[in-house]
């Protein structure tokens, strides 16, 4: 039965007859349907994807081990209806609202317990269709980027630039961006999200690019920072600690390792060069059907990092009022360790 076998095992570890699920990427990561505005239902027999009138055909159509049921009026009623005389109900906390909650709380009989649970574990694992997406969004990506380095010149505004890397993604296959691509240049490489302006591209300025493609619902992360003209020596110095932070972290990712270590190894390597205070971010985040998921690679991940796992390593140092360097790869981890789905170079570029 493919992934929905998944929520049947996590029922039955939980002790859960039944349960509701909201958030429309664990939905997709089971089921396959690429709507929204729809609730999965579970229990030990069916699983029953109920949806309004606007989505009926398109889930027939992506759907083979799930049922369909279109519910007319209140949701959160034909989900009751479901659950029918189970005492306990189980539902994805993480995407439920609070009026959500009251309303299939309102729904079922007073007596019936409503246990929160999280499944965002569900997909840390990646198997080899979703790692084959993941290399295609990246794959777009790199060839957008590649593109976009034979155009830029001193002059170009941040968001023209932004607005290229965009285009050429979408040319490329993308179904849309990850997340609003980041472009900022001088003084703004200091900020670590630095939307694009009409701010103009000098020479002598530092340019960071992060951004991302899409491929079957499958995020690309990637950051790369550039020189307009030739490196000075700051340049380089910032630059080498950088570099050399991003690839101690993809030698250090190992399966065993928790995500909390990690950047601990890495923010300690940066403290030791002096620039401690500068790295104001995690180190990393889990890339997926979310650009942002399991696991953390930060002072809150605790999760021992596993074979199949994809994530990004991307330190960065940012000086106010001067500028800054991030370098970022999404990885896939191996039993050897980290594998980049980029192939990007990360040697300095100076575009002269």
């Amino acid at each position: 039965m493919e992934r929905i076998g998944k929520i049947f095992k996590f029922m039955k570890e939980h002790d859960l007859p039944c349960i509701t699920i909201k958030d429309v990427y664990t939905i997709r990561y089971l089921t396959g349907f690429t709507g929204d505005s729809s609730i999965l239902y579970a229990d030990d027999r069916i699983a029953v994807l109920v949806t309004d009138g606007r989505y009926i055909d398109q889930a027939c159509s992506e759907l083979k081990y799930c049922r369909v049921q279109e519910y007319k009026g209140n949701i959160w009623e034909t989900i009751a209806e479901l659950a029918g005389a189970h005492q306990k109900v189980g539902f994805d906390g993480d995407a439920f609202s609070y009026e959500d909650a009251k309303a299939l709380q309102a729904a079922l009989a007073a007596t019936v317990e409503m246990v929160s649970v999280s499944l965002r574990t569900l997909r840390l694992i990646k198997d080899e269709r979703e790692l084959e997406s993941l290399w295609q969004a990246s794959k777009i990506a790199d060839g957008a980027f590649e593109r976009l380095l034979k155009e830029i010149k001193a002059g170009m505004t941040e968001k023209e630039l932004a607005a290229r890397l965009e285009y050429y993604m979408r040319s490329l296959g993308s179904e849309g961006v990850s997340f609003d691509t980041i472009v900022a240049s001088g003084h703004r490489s200091a900020l670590p999200h630095g939307a694009p302006t009409d701010k103009v591209v000098e020479v002598g300025d530092f340019v960071t690019f992060d951004f991302g493609a899409m491929y079957n619902g499958y995020h690309s992360d990637t950051t790369r920072t550039i020189v307009m003209g030739m490196a000075n020596s700051w340049h380089r110095e910032i630059y080498t600690v950088v570099q050399e932070a991003q690839y101690r972290g993809m030698k250090a990712a190992k399966p065993g390792i928790t995500g909390k270590e990690l950047d601990a190894e890495i923010r300690d390597y940066i403290e030791s060069r002096g620039y401690g205070r500068y790295f104001t971010h995690g180190l990393g985040h889990g890339v997926g059907l979310e650009i942002h998921e399991l696991p953390n690679i930060n002072s809150k991940g605790d999760i021992p990092l596993q074979e199949g796992m994809v994530f990004s390593i991307e330190p960065g140092i940012y000086i106010q009022g001067r500028g800054g360097v991030r370098i970022e790869d999404s990885v896939v981890l191996t039993k050897e360790g980290a594998h980049s789905l980029t192939t990007l170079k990360k040697t300095l570029m100076e575009i002269v």
